[in-house]
């Protein structure tokens, strides 16, 4: 077995290499404006310190130069341009011993959030080079495995099969060993208790292939066979920002419609109709048809005489369609829609981001000046922005449900933009200006956003639970079966501050002794405003829409969440923490 060899990493350092931006050339003038100044050049020695430090001491000395930086703000759409080339270069490269490549493999253990450790099998094609980007097919295994070696074993095959054609097309193989997706004891017909591998966890190893393998980040496509091709599903839903492309293979497919609007990426789906390891072939089938409907670029290829297996003589087919097929970086339209998916859906889509987690939001970029938003149950909008979606050298217009919320300019920072794509990890993309919004409370802005969620309503039924999810959820709800209180939606307690429309709160009528809640002091009478920061809202289920985000978000270690409570005629705040607990003993 070949082992990853460790590459030496030299210190960057900084103020080594200076950029002139093209606007310190000549003054541009804008539309009624006066002449820029000549920007001071940047930093290139800073910026990729401050991306892509060795050490903490060289990220704490970036940091501070980035604070006082005379070119890093109110810079022009040109000095944005030249930072952007810095930063699509990627990390800085120090090959050293050069890691296996051709026909071997490398691997690795990496630690992830959570603690956990995910052995992860690497293949890169013969020629590769550190000097260039690379694309990375992040390839998933089956399902649950019964044991931590079936899930080696299952990833090594991965990685194997997706081997010839990946090295003809000069593609990287990344296939993570699920070693905690593995069933535990105690498994019938209604019960199959395992773990996810959470969407962070899978971040974590792109991350990591990233920083190891000069892998291009608008290249990323997620695969996976069986349980893998509806984890690859499931994380494009929540986070389409992260991948080029899906490739599903021998699914059990997806018929919610609301899940399926967040499924902005290209799809290319291979199915067998003999499979006997999904509940019905109408569940892929749908999943296209869906997809279709929706105008989603999307290639469906079933085979009448194959069953739940790999189709590794079509590989090089999905390649040559990826070829074509780059992440979308600054898509017109970002549509982010609630659903009842294992992985619930970031609250930022690309450049917009929710308040909270219930938002619902329709955003496009009308012309080059003017933002349309639509959206319910939040509070507040987050918008990213850059010159490749609106002009930020001229006036921009934000109207949200309706109504005007913003009118006027917006500085590029290239502080605010670094300091953005390093939190996100991705320096593909830099968004320059930040700008926040209220939703309206006004009654037509509360129509608006109903009539979205109305528009927004399946017209399809949808299918039988696909099993691996049916399980999942059984799984987490069996080590949280409620939040420990029961409450009944009321309006807001007269004196405390609306924050969204449509906005309640909960009364308690019970809590359960020995719960977290019980710890952190929630008794019966109280009155729930926020918890975890996070509002509630008429017609999202109270407790039970709480319990239903609770079981996604929560892991095995605690997590603090506040409770704001109002109790005694005033507004007091609860410190709580939960964590999801055991399986049943009994099984």
């Amino acid at each position: 077995m070949a082992q990853l060899a460790r590459v030496a990493l030299a210190a960057v350092a900084p103020a080594l290499l200076v950029v002139q931006p093209g606007a310190s050339q000549s003054p541009r003038v804008g539309p009624g404006s006066a002449a820029i100044p000549s920007p001071a050049p940047i930093d290139a020695g800073v910026v990729r310190a401050y991306l892509w430090p060795a050490d903490a001491e060289t990220f704490a000395a970036a940091e501070t130069a980035l604070e006082t930086a005379p070119w890093a703000e109110n810079v022009s759409r040109a000095a944005m341009a030249d930072l952007e080339e810095i930063t699509r270069a990627g990390p800085p490269r120090f090959p050293g011993i050069l890691p296996t490549r051709g026909d071997d493999y490398n691997e690795l253990v990496l630690e992830v959030p959570g603690g956990r450790r995910v052995p992860v099998y690497v293949r890169l094609p013969s020629d590769w080079t550190p000097y260039r980007q690379w694309p990375l097919m992040f390839a998933m295994h089956g399902g649950p495995p019964g044991s931590v070696d079936g899930a080696v074993q299952s990833a090594m095959r991965m990685m194997r099969v997706w081997a010839e054609p990946a090295e003809a097309a000069g593609w990287i193989v990344a296939a993570p060993a699920m070693v905690d997706v593995v069933s535990h004891d105690g498994r019938t017909a209604d019960r199959l208790p395992y773990e996810i591998f959470h969407p962070e966890e899978a971040k974590a190893v792109i991350d990591e292939m990233r920083r190891r393998f000069a892998v291009n980040p608008d290249r990323i496509v997620s695969t996976g066979i069986s349980l893998g091709s509806n984890f690859s599903i499931a994380f494009a839903a929540g986070r389409p920002d992260w991948f080029s492309a899906i490739v599903p293979v021998s699914t059990e497919g997806e018929s919610r419609e609301r899940l399926l609007r967040n499924l902005s990426v290209p799809v290319y789906v291979l199915e067998g109709t003999q499979d006997q390891n999904i509940r019905t072939v109408s569940g892929p089938r749908a999943m296209s048809e869906i997809l279709t409907s929706l105008g989603a670029d999307m290639v469906y290829r079933e085979f009448g005489d194959r069953a739940h297996e790999g189709f590794a003589e079509h590989y090089p087919d999905v390649l040559r369609w990826l070829d074509g097929r780059p992440r979308n970086t600054a898509p017109k339209q970002v549509l982010r829609v609630q659903h009842e998916g294992i992985v619930a859906t970031s609250r930022r889509i690309h450049w917009v981001e929710s308040r909270d987690r219930q938002g619902v939001i329709d955003a496009r970029i009308a012309s080059p000046t003017e933002i349309r938003i639509t959206a319910r149950w939040t509070g507040a909008l987050h918008l990213h922005l850059n010159d490749h979606l609106v002009d930020l050298d001229r006036p921009l217009t934000v109207l949200v449900n309706g109504i005007r919320v913003f009118e006027g300019r917006l500085h590029r920072s290239m502080k605010a933009a670094l300091e953005d794509a390093r939190a996100r990890g991705d320096e593909r993309v830099l968004y320059p200006a930040e700008l926040e919004v209220n939703v309206p409370r006004t009654e037509a802005s509360v129509a608006r956003g109903r009539a979205l969620w109305d528009r927004l309503a399946p017209t399809r039924e949808k299918g039988i639970l696909s099993f691996w999810e049916m399980y999942a959820v059984r799984a987490l709800e069996e080590r949280l079966p409620s939040v420990g209180f029961e409450g009944t939606p009321v309006e807001l307690p007269a004196g405390v501050e609306t924050t969204a429309p449509e906005q309640v709160a909960l009364r308690i009528d019970r809590v359960d002794a020995g719960s977290a809640a019980a710890r952190a002091g929630l008794a019966a009478g109280n009155v729930l405003i926020t918890f975890g920061g996070e509002p509630f809202y008429r017609g999202r289920g109270g407790t039970i829409g709480l319990h239903h985000w609770l079981v996604r978000e929560l892991r095995t270690y605690e997590q603090p969440y506040e409770l704001q409570v109002w109790r005694d005629g005033r507004v007091i705040r609860l410190e709580s923490a939960f964590a999801l607990g055991p399986y049943r003993p009994e099984g």
